[in-house]
């Protein structure tokens, strides 16, 4: 992917944090690519792994971090050692979201608990860690993954959708409280993805992807322009924001 100048990442340290999203790797990997020096916090080991593998064509010192994205001490020590090993910490991509699908009535307290958790505390965690040390350096970016689901209900996606708008809500409140301190705060909103490489036709005989007004599903790459433009410095006056990438799904509605 072609870096226009102004996109460029190079001297920048980017954190992504990872609970497993098949799209965390390619996201990653886009950053190195811009040139940033990236570090992968979260887990499990097999996902780390993954993003170091998918950063190594760019960078040899991706900082793989094992965290418990939801447990205080752990986030501030993986972006203490990010911001120790990198000297700085110039942006931040949370992204540990996991997705689980079940009726409402199935659903227990202890799952709906372990939902927000996953998907809303941590971001919450790793926005205030690292934006103390974004504040002290008067500029950053934070891009939080969400999801389409954030403003689309679906069947048997309470929780998840109801952790994708808490997500969505804490954007748009954190980038108006940190506008005037030179950090951006936005978020990436993905529509109905696929990490598999499937050509157009097939997809098509699918009926989700007939119902898309792109007619196809997207996929991690499509993300992949934007992302490091939230990280860059072209981003100045967009804050506060979810950007949904979702082939006009929601424009339909």
């Amino acid at each position: 992917m072609p870096v226009p100048p102004d996109w460029d990442l190079k001297g920048r340290a980017a954190l992504v944090t990872t609970g497993g999203h098949f799209a965390t790797p390619f996201l990653a990997a886009a950053l190195a690519e811009a040139g940033a020096r990236v570090a992968v916090a979260g887990g499990p080991a097999e996902a780390l792994e993954a993003v170091r593998r998918a950063t190594e064509l760019f960078s040899s010192d991706t900082l793989v971090l094992p965290a418990d994205v939801n447990d205080p001490a752990s986030v501030r020590r993986a972006v203490g050692q990010a911001v120790d090993t990198y000297g700085r910490l110039d942006a931040l991509v949370n992204n540990s979201q996991v997705v689980a699908a079940q009726p409402f009535m199935d659903t227990t307290p202890e799952e709906f608990d372990q939902m927000l958790a996953q998907n809303l505390r941590s971001v919450f965690l790793f926005c205030q860690a690292a934006g103390e040390h974004m504040l002290g350096q008067g500029q950053g970016r934070i891009v939080n993954v969400s999801s389409m689901m954030a403003e689309r209900g679906v069947v048997n996606m309470a929780p998840y959708c109801a952790s994708m708008g808490g997500v969505v809500q804490l954007t748009k409140a954190l980038g108006l409280e940190w506008s005037r301190r030179g950090i951006r705060v936005n978020g990436i909103g993905p529509g109905w993805f696929t990490g598999e490489e499937q050509g157009l036709e097939e997809q098509r005989q699918e009926l989700l992807a007939r119902f898309l007004p792109s007619r196809r599903y997207g996929h991690p790459r499509d993300l992949a322009a934007l992302l490091v433009y939230l990280c860059s410095d072209a981003c100045d006056l967009v804050t506060g924001h979810t950007i949904f990438v979702d082939g006009g799904a929601l424009a339909r509605l």
